[in-house]
């Protein structure tokens, strides 16, 4: 029999703590190497409020502290979650929304165009400098899917014990066991959450190096492709890099309606060939 949720609070109380959570969301700090800064806001505001607001929705919403694996992997999976250029900054709230829960992880899902319209904007001195930020931002991708996989792994490792405990301990709480099992379905949830990351910064590189290769072309574009290329393998290899993890009962973000921030797919053929 299924567990009840919490009752729903009035609409009213919700359309107030979303309003200030918009508030929080914009002026959140960042910190170095793509993770949030280590503050209040980040640290304890926001997922308080991305907490309730995930509750509303009868999402999975565990009371147990994280253990130290699960705090590290969602540290490691932050960079591939979230758009890449930090002056994206429309992309960058929207993410910043899913991240926290505070926003529905399905409607408030980043358009990978915006790296490449940034970029586009962006003032460089040389033509080159586009394709060597490309080349860099996907080179740092590749190096953290590696890392992210082998802490997703230890945490996956450790909820296999805990479901096994959970059959044996019988002195344990209703909301224990509650507690539990969405702990599961959130760690699952992360890992989902990188695996969809990941293909729209593959998105997002491939929009963007079709259009400098038109506007501005220069031999870097080679470079640039032969790492997306990478990339590409990579994703597709990223569950036997995490050994197949399951991501049953995750909070998925991949059957977002077109009609939010529709994409454009990659063309079939390969604008620059090495």
């Amino acid at each position: 029999m299924p567990l009840a949720r919490p009752h729903r609070q009035p609409v009213s109380a919700w359309l107030a703590l979303a309003a200030a959570a918009l508030m929080l969301t914009a002026c959140a700090p960042q910190g170095d190497f793509g993770r949030p800064a280590a503050n209040v806001v980040n640290d304890e505001i926001m997922p308080w409020v991305g907490g309730h607001a995930a509750r509303y929705r009868a999402e999975p919403v565990s009371g147990f502290d994280f253990t130290d694996a699960e705090r590290e992997m969602r540290q490691l999976g932050y960079g591939l979650m979230m758009p890449t250029l930090p002056h994206d900054r429309w992309n960058q709230f929207w993410a910043e929304l899913r991240r926290t829960r505070i926003g529905d992880p399905v409607r408030f899902d980043p358009d990978p165009r915006g790296y490449c319209h940034t970029l586009e904007r962006e003032h460089y001195r040389s033509s080159r400098a586009r394709f060597i930020r490309m080349v860099d931002d996907m080179r740092a991708d590749r190096q953290r899917i590696r890392p992210f996989c082998d802490k997703a792994r230890e945490v996956m490792e450790a909820d296999r014990v805990r479901e096994g405990a959970l059959g044996h301990i019988r002195t344990l709480s209703p909301v224990q066991i509650r507690s539990a099992h969405d702990r599961i379905a959130e760690n699952r949830t992360i890992v989902s959450w990188v695996r969809h990351g990941l293909r729209q910064h593959a998105d997002a590189y491939r929009c963007s190096l079709n259009t400098q290769i038109v506007a501005t072309p220069e031999a870097e574009a080679v470079l640039a492709e032969r790492e997306l290329r990478g990339l590409e393998e990579d994703i597709r290899d990223f569950d036997r890099f995490c050994a197949a993890l399951p991501t049953r009962g995750a909070v998925g973000v991949e059957q977002a309606p077109q009609r939010f921030y529709p994409r454009s797919p990659p063309p079939e053929e390969i604008v620059i060939s090495k």
